[in-house]
């Protein structure tokens, strides 16, 4: 699948998924029943910045950011639908973003070198093609000693998860697994919403790759999701990102897998 059916499918999937997903307006999250920003404090700060999220989505983290002080935030990403939505958040919310319908692989037209001091993105860059572009364009808009941080799913996720999910061995995969993955997203009774792909890299290429681009890596953060007793015991009021219809099966394997990798880099340029 192309980035172009990817922006198809996320249009497809839009009111479905807003309408299914809690999202905090009021904290970053890393990924679904999992520590959020308040929790492991990856951000060195965003007031005064200006700031940028590729694959923003609903707007959520960017309407955070806004309200976290930021001096400007921008959100970047390829569905319209999905940003019609953030918009009406955004204006709800009472907070100015700018939002732009682009494609992340395809920032040299779009933003000037050493336009932002934050750039982040969360479970977006794993839908692109070319993650090697998307890590030189945002080393070339970040200023010098801006932050990077990235959070995309663990290449663990998709060797195990499903084989965890359903207590079934036979559905290990390859980590070695070069192709494009093509999987459906299906509502509540199974029904076939929209297809995505997915390339699903190695540690050692997101690694390379972010050193390659010029980023010094600071931090490294795998987190272990929320169990059933912490859920319970705080009302889900310690998440920033979960179902209506809370997930049991993602819960247990979050205890025993991390969903998420965070990684968060620093542009240093040797003058």
């Amino acid at each position: 699948m192309s980035n172009e059916d990817n922006r198809i499918s996320w249009d497809k999937l839009s009111d479905y998924y807003q309408a299914q997903t809690i999202i905090s307006l009021e904290d970053v999250h890393y990924g679904p029943y999992a520590p959020s920003e308040k929790h492991l404090k990856l951000l060195d700060g965003v007031k005064g910045k200006d700031c940028l999220e590729l694959g923003c989505g609903g707007g959520q983290i960017s309407i955070v950011l806004a309200k976290w002080g930021a001096k400007s935030v921008t959100g970047l990403d390829i569905s319209e639908k999905q940003l019609l939505y953030a918009q009406g958040l955004a204006s709800r919310e009472n907070v100015n973003i700018k939002f732009i319908r682009q494609d992340m692989e395809n920032l040299s037209t779009t933003f000037l070198d050493e336009s932002f001091d934050l750039i982040i993105s969360v479970h977006a860059i794993s839908y692109v093609e070319d993650i090697q572009k998307v890590f030189n364009e945002s080393f070339r808009i970040l200023r010098n000693n801006g932050q990077f941080l990235i959070c995309i799913l663990h290449p663990i996720q998709f060797v195990l998860w499903e084989a965890l999910e359903e207590y079934n061995f036979e559905k290990i995969y390859s980590y070695f697994n070069e192709s494009r993955d093509i999987w459906n997203w299906e509502d509540e009774n199974q029904q076939k919403i929209a297809s995505f792909g997915q390339r699903y890299r190695r540690f050692e290429e997101l690694i390379n790759g972010l050193i390659n681009s010029g980023f010094l890596i600071e931090r490294i953060v795998e987190p272990k999701g929320f169990n059933r007793e912490q859920l319970r015991q705080s009302n889900f009021k310690e998440l920033a990102y979960y179902d209506r219809k809370i997930n049991e099966k993602f819960i247990r394997v979050n205890q025993i897998i991390p969903f998420s990798l965070i990684i968060s880099c620093r542009k240093k340029k040797v003058f």
